[in-house]
């Protein structure tokens, strides 16, 4: 397979306004099966920019990624299975979906996030099928947002939503969930144990954790299943914008992952102590991404000029293909300018990738 060929999707933040990620999405729709949007929860609302995305361009749309925690989980079931009605032929809804980055976790503690998750999963597809759910069989769901363990619930205008889920996780626990209960997972270039630096440490095999997907899948009885390879990129005709914008994302990675996780993909801790230092002391994330060598954000985020990104983004993508991916995205921050970016992406990049 071309390496390009498994580019297929293109993840957006739902920072820049909302007509704005539209137009941008159109302009993505030319070349990417599917326009992915991060569920930041104090970002703008996913399902209404999915929804006009989807209504405008046709694409397939998706989550990377939602959660269940603080939110009614028939809510987000139903936002996923009307979607799906907008989809035209060979197009489809994905609905990715994690325990919580670290802008949630800021805000919320999960109980049992693992544990949720799967409730989440078994929940939305009987609902998809036209199901009725008892609330008490989803005892940690049930117990969290106070629902009546006798309520029971249906969505009598839908028998076979197609709707893709994907499961997205860097632990043991939540990829072995995965293998067991979803279509499919996303691993990202941006978390260590799944980055550039991993791969080529040489030790991709055994910081990724991959083992325990193929645990889960053991015992699952889907025969569909995706795994898909998210590369963090931040693209610019400003390098130096460009490498900024990857330095920041970077750094909300090397100030959040424990330390071990860092080691085993072969971070030293004199790469981020001085990032880390910084976000400590209050200084903010633009301040600390100042103090993050460049050679370390490389590791974690493709950055700088389209002539830059392509020979880093074939290596990732090889790295991938070999560890067993079929299918990648290119994720955030995209660029300084998502515009800009993924103007470049269609015209420049993926065009020279081959």
């Amino acid at each position: 397979m071309k390496r390009s060929a498994m580019l297929k999707g293109i993840q957006l933040h739902g920072w820049a306004g909302g007509p704005e990620m539209v137009e941008v999405a159109e302009i993505a729709a030319r070349r990417f099966e599917t326009v992915w949007l991060s569920d930041q929860l104090q970002s703008r609302g996913v399902a209404a920019l999915l929804g006009a995305i989807a209504a405008r361009t046709g694409v397939g749309v998706g989550t990377a990624v939602t959660f269940p925690f603080g939110r009614n989980p028939l809510e987000l079931a139903s936002s996923m299975a009307t979607l799906a009605e907008f989809m035209p032929e060979g197009r489809r809804v994905s609905m990715g979906v994690g325990t919580g980055g670290g802008l949630v976790r800021a805000l919320m503690s999960p109980e049992k996030p693992v544990e949720r998750v799967a409730e989440f999963i078994t929940m939305c597809r009987r609902l998809w099928r036209g199901e009725a759910v008892t609330m008490g069989d989803y005892p940690q769901t049930c117990a969290a947002l106070g629902l009546r363990a006798d309520g029971r619930a249906s969505f009598s205008w839908t028998r076979a939503a197609d709707v893709r889920v994907v499961v997205a996780g860097t632990g043991p626990k939540v990829l072995e969930m995965a293998g067991e209960l979803a279509d499919g997972v996303i691993c990202a270039s941006n978390f260590p144990g799944h980055s550039l630096a991993a791969f080529r440490s040489g030790r991709f095999d055994a910081v990724s954790n991959l083992d325990a997907l193929d645990r889960g899948r053991q015992r699952s009885e889907r025969a569909e299943f995706t795994r898909i390879y998210g590369v963090n990129l931040s693209v610019s005709a400003d390098r130096d914008r460009a490498r900024a914008a990857a330095r920041r994302q970077a750094t909300l990675i090397v100030t959040q992952q424990p330390t071990q996780n860092l080691h085993d993909a072969g971070f030293e801790p004199s790469d981020y102590a001085a990032t880390r230092a910084a976000v400590q002391a209050g200084d903010g994330v633009d301040a600390a991404a100042e103090l993050l060598p460049q050679e370390v954000a490389d590791q974690l985020i493709v950055s700088g000029t389209p002539g830059d990104c392509i020979d880093a983004l074939a290596e990732l993508l090889e790295y991938a293909a070999n560890a067993g991916f079929t299918e990648a995205y290119i994720g955030a921050p995209v660029g300084p300018d998502p515009r800009e970016a993924v103007g470049l992406l269609t015209a420049q990049v993926l065009a020279e990738l081959g």
